[in-house]
């Protein structure tokens, strides 16, 4: 289990990646709010009209293609 910390600066990290993601502006803008404002999932739920579960897999989604371009820019820059 990661602790708070090291969660904290992978959030930060992978923040970066949200513009080049391709993901809806809805969830673009969801993702954003989780991360920069530190609303639970059920809050974001509410002002979304969806469930706080739907929130949750956007947020992942997210952080699996976020970490997939983190891997890739590393790669480049190994490879230069």
């Amino acid at each position: 289990m990661q602790s708070i910390y090291l969660q904290k600066i992978e959030e930060e990290q992978l923040s970066q990646y949200l513009p080049d993601i391709n993901m809806s502006d809805r969830d673009k803008e969801i993702v954003q709010n989780y991360l920069t404002k530190k609303i639970t999932y059920k809050k974001l739920g509410e002002i979304y009209g969806i469930s706080g579960e739907r929130v949750r897999q956007i947020i992942l989604r997210f952080y699996k293609k976020a970490r997939g371009l983190s891997l890739k820019k590393k790669r480049e820059e190994e490879r230069s």
